[in-house]
């Protein structure tokens, strides 16, 4: 791990440079920017590099290592942040360990870890398998922007892999995320039949009134331990003295299960049909969707040889974490390949402007991220 250590310094310039080029997810050109600087960077190490370009969001990256003889290894981040440009008066601030700025945790740390991981195991000269870093670009709107393909580049990228490593924002407690809900954002069109309120309402049929009773039905559909139904922002209508003759729902879906998705869709496409009033219909669509993080076959051995790697360089314990929020990694485990998520750069308040990072917490990640892969038994074993 000596090449690590040596530069320490090295990564956290990089760090800073890549927190101070703002890629809020709507940025097509930012997220560009970024894409092209890390193509440039990653070709430099000697990689084999492709970008992703999109209608509506900015370029994604794949690079790649040689061929080896055994099943690949892939190790994801994202490029994208959640914080329109300006939004931070300093872009880079440093406070003893704390670092601060907009995607300094969320993901832009975890870029770093992943690159040098990539660039301790060619130094060592790692051929056994081919290293894939696959950097999505509108990772924050669950792939809307670019229309469900940036969620689709994982399926070519990681096929055949023996293993994922997402390194997404990590915990300061050596709690590696293998399960995670997945997410799915919704919209029910709603139409009526426009009229006068006071001269003529028999004539109409509120789109209002049906999406009030498909709001407090769906709601009834939420189960803590399963599905999680969030009718979150309602418009329609034009004034108090017409009969709405449409209204919009923006639903929030969440599922522990991928069978749970499943049932979920079910359940709304029924009230879609039964609950309207007559004049009124409703239409559900899919406007961007996680799937759950599942455990694959091979999901604990993985992070029993993540815990191994972490004691052997006297990092402590790991413990395994199911969380509600929603990453790549989902599209990785639907292929079964095995996956941890949230190995990337530890500290806290993801999406928010208190948002910080550890700079004593890259060196750690890296070196057990580099010594798992090390660590992978061969093909079969």
């Amino acid at each position: 791990m000596e090449y690590l250590d040596a530069r320490e310094a090295e990564m956290f310039q990089l760090l800073k440079n890549l927190v101070e080029m703002e890629t809020p997810s709507a940025d097509k050109a930012a997220v560009s920017r970024l894409a092209a600087h890390l193509d440039t960077y990653c070709d430099a190490m000697g990689m084999t590099c492709e970008k992703e370009h999109y209608a509506h969001a900015g370029d994604a990256l794949f690079a790649r290592t040689a061929p080896g003889a055994q099943k690949p290894v892939a190790l994801l981040a994202h490029l994208d942040t959640v914080h329109p440009a300006g939004s931070w008066p300093v872009l880079f601030r440093q406070d003893g360990d704390f670092l601060y700025g907009p995607g300094v945790y969320d993901c832009k740390g975890g870029i770093v870890i992943a690159l040098f991981a990539v660039r301790a195991l060619m130094a060592g000269g790692y051929r056994k398998r081919q290293i894939r870093l696959v950097l999505s670009s509108d990772e924050e709107t669950a792939h809307m922007l670019s229309e469900g393909q940036g969620g689709q580049l994982f399926t070519r990228a990681c096929e055949g892999c023996a293993a994922a490593f997402n390194c997404e924002s990590g915990s300061p407690c050596n709690e590696i995320v293998t399960e995670r809900m997945g997410g799915a954002v919704m919209r029910i069109h709603v139409t009526g039949i426009a009229a006068h309120a006071g001269r003529n309402p028999e004539k109409g049929a509120s789109a209002i009134r049906t999406a009030a009773r498909l709001v407090e039905r769906i709601e009834q559909l939420t189960d803590f331990s399963g599905n999680l139904f969030n009718c979150g922002k309602i418009t329609g209508g034009t004034g108090a003295n017409v009969i709405a003759d449409s209204c919009d729902i923006s639903l929030g879906l969440r599922y522990h299960s991928n069978a749970g998705y499943e049932k979920a869709l079910r359940e709304l496409g029924a009230l879609c049909e039964e609950l309207p009033l007559p004049g009124t219909s409703a239409t559900l669509s899919l406007l961007g969707r996680y799937p759950a993080m599942e455990k694959t076959p091979g999901t604990d051995r993985l992070l029993a040889l993540y815990g191994e790697a972490s004691h052997l360089l006297g990092l402590g314990p790991v413990t395994p974490l199911s969380v509600g929020g929603c990453s790549d990694s989902a599209f990785i485990t639907q292929m079964g390949i095995p996956t941890l998520c949230s190995l990337g750069i530890a500290g806290a308040n993801a999406h928010t402007k208190e948002e910080y990072a550890l700079r004593s917490s890259m060196l750690p990640q890296c070196r057990k991220l580099v010594t798992t892969i090390l660590s992978l038994p061969d093909d079969g074993k």
